[in-house]
Order: structure tokens, then sequence, then C-alpha cells
């Protein structure tokens, strides 16, 4: 008995070649076309009955890949609960439209979870807790039968530029994996990466964000697990296998740092699962886990050393290189910062790194190496906008403004409110002598929150009695408007 298949879509490149693939299906006669594809906006829909399944895989992706046609890659979101019934509805909103298929493993909620999951038609997975959120995620990508895979935590949302943006990327064959900049939102100005960037949710502003990159979109089949019993990774299994990761221009909005007290409770928590299990297996990741804890919880002290004690355990563990400069770059000890993002990038090249390096040259007024630094970043990463902003400074600080207000600019495209971007444009405007400008976008500035704020006000103030002061100076808007 033929085995029936009820849809293959493809991307119609070409109609054509979907005329073409129509003759093909015939003439080797492994298939029965049932109806004639119809295109639909950029798809184009098989409905067809395989007659030998045995060789229909290899036929086909063949026959695909000489016309140039590849099939619509299909996403597994899989993610782990407990007790999210306030914050899953928002996360699966965001998201539903460009995944095929939820995977949902619940750890013991016992609210509205798993009832929320279901009419967005989830599967719902429980899994008995065994303080490893390893374990927890491995479980849950186990059932996923798309060809890629999506993870999420509940208190997390995409916008619609990213969901754009992973739906190119799963129909390319640039790489494996594809990290996302996840934005951890908080009040928090003095934690560590902090960005000066005013963001809003329902209802709750927050003063800006502090990243992380993380892989959370990997192929599937692929044998990929996440190691770590508390910051769970995919990223070292992927690279044991020899598979590609690559950053991509995707923003992970997280809301689950954003309550200070729930925040020290879970870090708490968090903290004491990992001490426990370094006891079990001290190894690197253990000590690893619990430097970035400690970090998070700003002992940094205690950070730096058991960091080191990961990187003593395994030299090449570009994450505890990267989070030691991270917090030397915090305790503004640029030099020791230097040597540890300097050793990461002879390991692997990084456009978080890149920055960082770039950053820490242009704090201590190295301007041709802070440049040169950034452009690699840039080059890696063009879509990263803080880069753009820490470039701008660099060439207005060079002297050449022409350049800083072109790569600033670029910066705020990226992101209309671009709090840094738009500062440090009036500044190079500011220098260049176009007063007019350089007022516009201080305002802008102050409008979004920047924490200078008063100051920026007195340069407003300045610039608008040098401008009433000079009748010849000509500019596009009323003073005081």
């Amino acid at each position: 008995m033929p085995i029936p298949i009820a849809k293959i879509i493809f991307y119609d490149y070409c109609k054509s070649k979907s005329l073409t693939i129509i003759e093909i299906l015939k003439n080797i006669k492994i298939f029965q076309i049932n109806q004639v594809p119809k295109t639909k906006q950029n798809l184009v829909v098989f409905n067809i009955v395989i007659l030998d399944s045995a060789i229909i895989q290899t036929i086909f992706k063949y026959y695909l890949e000489i016309l140039g046609i590849m099939p619509n890659q299909s996403i597994s979101l899989c993610m782990i609960t407990k007790n999210e019934e306030n914050n899953l509805a928002d996360c699966l909103n965001s998201v539903k439209d460009i995944v095929d298929e939820i995977v949902i493993v619940d750890t013991g909620s016992t609210d509205k979870t798993k009832e929320i999951a279901k009419k967005f038609d989830a599967k719902i997975f429980d899994f008995k807790w065994i303080d490893d959120f390893s374990a927890a995620r491995n479980e849950s990508i186990n059932p996923a039968t798309k060809e890629w895979i999506l993870i999420m935590d509940a208190y997390e949302t995409l916008d619609d530029e990213g969901k754009k943006v992973i739906r190119e990327l799963i129909n390319g064959k640039e790489a494996d994996a594809f990290l996302f900049l996840q934005k951890n939102y908080t009040n928090e100005t003095k934690v560590a990466g902090f960005v000066n960037e005013l963001h809003e949710k329902n209802g709750k502003k927050y003063a800006g964000w502090y990243g992380s990159l993380i892989a959370r979109l990997f192929r599937n089949k692929k044998g990929y697990s996440f190691e770590g019993t508390v910051h769970e990774l995919v990223e070292p299994s992927i690279e044991k296998k020899n598979g590609k990761i690559a950053a991509a221009n995707v923003a992970l909005h997280h809301y689950g740092n954003a309550d200070p007290a729930a925040r020290k409770k879970k870090l708490q928590f968090y903290l004491e699962l990992c001490k426990k299990k370094a006891k079990q297996n001290p190894n690197d990741s253990a000590y690893y886990e619990l430097g970035v804890l400690q970090k998070e919880n700003n002992n940094l002290d205690d950070a730096i050393k058991f960091l080191k004690k990961a990187i003593e355990l395994n030299p090449k563990h570009s994450m505890a290189l990267y989070e030691l400069g991270v917090i030397y770059e915090k305790q503004k000890n640029y030099d020791e910062a230097i040597n540890h993002y300097t050793e990461l990038l002879k390991i692997k090249k990084n456009s978080e790194a890149f920055q960082s390096l770039g950053v820490c040259y242009l704090k201590k007024g190295m301007l041709k190496e802070a440049k040169n630094n950034l452009v690699k970043a840039l080059l890696l990463n063009p879509k990263k906008y803080t880069v753009h902003n820490n470039l701008g400074a660099v060439f207005e600080k060079l002297g050449d403004y022409d350049s800083a207000i072109n790569i600033l600019n670029i910066g705020i495209q990226l992101n209309s409110n671009n709090i840094v971007g738009f500062y440090n444009l009036g500044i190079a405007l500011d220098k260049k002598g176009d007063f007019g400008n350089a007022m516009k976008t201080y305002e802008k500035a102050v409008e979004l929150g920047h924490s200078k704020s008063e100051e920026i006000k007195k340069r407003i103030k300045q610039l608008k009695e040098i401008i009433a002061s000079t009748p010849s100076y000509r500019y596009g808007f009323k003073v005081g408007g």
C-alpha cells in the first residue's frame, strides 16, 4: 500500500522550476500527483502519494538540489516550565506564527500552566525535577520532530524582526546553530554589562538590560545535548561534534530577572544546586557555573576564584575566559580584561569578545587598537547597534566626525530607541559645529531617558544660547520648539 503524504511545501523561487518538479515526479514514477500544486504567495503545496518510500528521500533531495529548490524548514519550540501561568501565554503568542510544533516539559506545575499550553496545541510531558536543568532541557528536545529546535523560557519573548531573521536562518546552510542576544531587562543599573536603554512591557518600565549570547536555535537530530546544572548550554556539545555556531541578529527579550527580590531568591537556589553538583563532580563545568552565579550575585572575588579554577582544569574554556574579562572590565582592570579577551580570541573568533576588547582599549585611550577590534566585531555582526555606538565614539575621539556621524546613524537605524547612539551622535555633531542637529539628537537622548539627562539639558541650553547669539547660524527648526 502506498504511504499517503498530505503536504510537501517548497519555496517557489521560480514558477518554471515548480512545473519541472511536477514532470520529474511523474517521470521517475515513485509518485502519484493527486493535485496539481497551486502557488500561493511564495509557497507551492504538493499533495502527493509515495509509491516507494525506501528511495524517496535520497532521490527527492537530489532533484531539489539540482533545481535549487530547498524545502521550507520547520521548527520545534522546546520549553521547560513550572508554575508559569503569568508568563507562558505572552511567550507562546510571540512565537506561535513561526513554529510548527510546541513541546513543553513540565516539572511540577500546580497552577494553570498546562491548561494554557493546551490552548496552543502543545505536546505536554511531565518530568520529575532532579535538580538539573540540563536533564529537563534534554527531555524537552527528545520528542521534537522538526528540522530545527528553538529553545525559549516562559518569561521570554521574540519580536517581529527577530522572527523574520529566524525564518531566513533556518532556510540557509550557513550554520548548525545560532547565538541570540539575550536581553535581561532590569532596573539594577550597576550590574555588569548594563546597557542604558529604556524598555516597557505590560506597563512595567525597565532602565535597560544586560546581555549574553546564547545558542537557542540549532539543528535537530544531530545528537546535540545540554550540559550544566543551572546555566545549561548546548554550545559545548555542538562544538564537540564539529558543528558550526554563528551569531544572529535576534534579540531574546528576557524578563525573568526583572524583580530584584525574586531574582535574589532564584540565584540563591541556583547557587545551592551548583555547590551540590560541584561537590559530586568538581569539573570545569561545575566551577564555571559557580563562577557565573557568584558574578550574578555580585560576589566578584568568589566569581574570579571559581572561573580561574575552571580555566585551570580546561585552559580552552572560552566562556570562562569571557566571563573573567567581563568582571575585570567592570572592575576597570582593563589590562586583565584585555588579556582574557585576547586569550579567548585565540581559541575562537567572537563578535562579543572583539567588541569588549575594543571598549577596553577605548577606555585606555588606545584608539587605534580600539578601532581595529571594533571593526572586526562589526564584520562578524554588522547588525549589532552597540558596536556602532562604540565605533562611532572612537571615530569621534579620533576627530573623524563624518565617519562617526555615519556609523552612529546606522546604529540608530538598527534601533530607534538607541539612547547611547543618540547621545554619541549628539557629541559628534556638536564637535563638528552642527549645533542644530546636535540639539535634536541630544533632546532625543533625554527623551529616551539617558542617565546623563541633566548634564545633556545644560548643554542643550548652552547650544540654544550660542545659536541665538549667532544670527547668521541656520538650522532646521525653531529655537525653543
